[in-house]
Parts: structure tokens; sequence; C-alpha cells
């Protein structure tokens, strides 16, 4: 006798349901709209509190060596033409950097091994067999913008 209560109660269950007052299409409407939601606030949140390394190459040949030690960075850097290449070693608080080479056969070099506080620099070449070499960081090189154009030019920036 106790062997089948035992195994009635096993074998029963109880079962609950809802139902849906109204439409089925409309609350699946907001469910999606909630989980939007819910996605956009925690890739708002990602983007906030992470390092973010963005490399677009367009063409053949193009290299990007970037190193990025921060605790905030968001880093850009774009090749587009043919044998260009890029070297990065940055160890800052915090990063804000943006690269754009454009052109062919054209190099960048940025290094700075440690910085206290923000790092925020842009540097952009447009033309050919053109170099940028930059090293260190100081006062005078936060928020520096480096423009070059042209064919064969090379640019020296010494920050101690």
């Amino acid at each position: 006798m106790k062997a089948v209560l035992i195994l009635f109660f096993l074998f029963t269950g109880i079962i609950f349901s809802q139902s849906i007052d109204g439409n089925v299409n409309d609350y699946v409407i907001a469910m999606n709209e909630s989980n939007n939601r819910n996605q956009n606030q925690n890739t708002n949140q990602y983007i906030i509190s992470h390092n973010i390394v963005k490399i677009t190459q367009i063409g053949s040949y193009n290299q990007a060596n970037l190193t990025i030690i921060s605790n905030n960075a968001n880093v850009t850097a774009q090749q587009t033409g043919n044998n260009n290449y890029m070297n990065v070693y940055k160890k800052a608080d915090e990063i804000n950097q943006s690269y754009i080479q454009s052109g062919n056969n054209n190099y960048i070099s940025d290094v700075s091994l440690y910085s206290r506080g923000v790092e925020s620099m842009k540097v952009n070449q447009e033309g050919n067999n053109l170099t940028i070499f930059s090293t260190g960081s100081n006062s005078i090189s936060r928020d520096m913008i480096i423009n070059q154009s042209g064919n064969s030019g090379t640019i020296y920036v010494f920050n101690r």
C-alpha cells in the first residue's frame, strides 16, 4: 500500500498555467522590446567600463601591432591603402587615441611606456611614404593632433 501511494505521488504532478489577455503578438512584441532595452543597457555599461580597440584595414599587406594597457581605453586604428604599418605601445590610466593612414607605404610608431592620467592624441596621414615617430607623453602632448599629408615626409615627436 505504501509503495502504491509513493508511486502515485511520483507520477502525479500539479500543473499551473497562465493565460494571456488580449493579443499574443502584442505580448511578444512587448517582451522583445524589454529584452532589447536590457541588452542596450548592458552594452552601454560594457562600453563604459571596458577597453575598446577597433582596427579597420582596407587594402593589401597592411599591418597593425597595437599593445594597449589601460583601465579605460578607446583606440581606433584605420588603414586604407597598401603596405601600411602601425606599431603602437601605450600604457596609461586612460587612453583615447585615433590613428588614420590613407595611402601607400606609410608608417606610424607611437610608444609611451607609462603615463599617469589621460592620454589622448590623433594621428592622421594622407599620402604615400609618410612616417611618424612619437615617443613618450606629457602635458603638451595631451589632445595633440598630428596631420601629415603629401609624399615622402617624416615627423619626429619626442615627449619627456
